[in-house]
């Protein structure tokens, strides 16, 4: 299994320009899978706020990749355990809540990479080295290179030492939360508010400007276009939960009108 000279994430911007990336809160493998096919480069894996496990988190990675898409998994703390057993499954990009400093920056890339970026453990066997089937060198080699340590920029402090944190060694780039960048700025949930939009182009200016990739966690219109200009090259833009709560409701609307234009009983 020949390495390929650069990671598929960069083969993918290079070639495209711009990523686009669907949440599936359930982690189903039938609707990741589906998102993959759908068109989708990015299948967002919550286990932050989801309700989903540990041990759905391979098989929604499997089912990523036969979409066709890569696997991102948000994972719920910035500890050993909950990096390792993400890659260990297969996820190849790893979002991480809250990182406020370069020291947990580099805490990230001590867990998620190898020696001699970082200190991962190694399992030779499980599916985040391709179960095995090179030897273990060129296996931790293709793992350093195909996945992606994003730590994510969501608070005001984050955002005054983002260069720092995103500048880590290991470190692909960064993603940004607005949600919660927002709240930490006061202006709660407020998206179409200078100062939010401001932040969220500083966060992914400051992220090109390493050379890294900046993705954002939006579909709010201004805040993709402050982005855009800014020069994004990831959008999470849309979920399982709200897209079926919008076709579901449009769909039980649309079946009242047809049944009260008919006639009844």
């Amino acid at each position: 299994m020949p390495m390929n000279p650069e990671s598929e994430l960069y083969e993918r911007i290079r070639s495209k320009k711009m990523l686009y990336g669907c949440g599936v809160e359930s982690l189903h493998p039938a609707t990741t899978e589906l998102a993959g096919m759908v068109g989708f480069d990015l299948v967002w894996g919550d286990l932050e706020h989801g309700a989903g496990s540990p041990n759905q988190v391979e098989t929604f990675c499997i089912a990523a990749k036969a979409g066709g898409a890569l696997p991102i998994i948000r994972i719920s703390f910035t500890d050993r355990t909950h990096i390792m057993r993400a890659l260990e499954a297969g996820a190849r990009l790893v979002a991480v809540p809250m990182v406020e400093t370069p020291e947990m920056a580099r805490e990230i890339v001590e867990y998620g990479k190898y020696k001699p970026v970082g200190n991962r453990g190694f399992a030779g066997s499980t599916r985040g080295v391709r179960y095995g089937f090179t030897d273990p060198i060129t296996s931790m080699a293709w793992a350093n290179q195909e996945t992606h340590l994003f730590p994510q920029i969501e608070t005001a402090q984050a955002l005054r030492r983002c260069a720092e944190i995103i500048g880590v060694e290991g470190i692909s780039g960064a993603v940004i939360g607005p949600a919660d960048l927002s709240i930490s700025l006061g202006k709660p949930l407020k998206f179409d508010d200078p100062e939010v939009v401001a932040a969220v182009a500083e966060a992914i200016r400051i992220t090109r400007s390493l050379g890294k990739i900046p993705i954002l966690v939006s579909s709010h219109p201004a805040l993709v276009r402050a982005a855009v200009e800014a020069g994004v090259q990831g959008l999470v833009c849309a979920g399982e939960r709200p897209s079926l709560k919008a076709v579901w409701t449009q769909a039980l609307k649309d079946i009242q009108v047809v049944v009260s234009k008919s006639k009844v009983g």
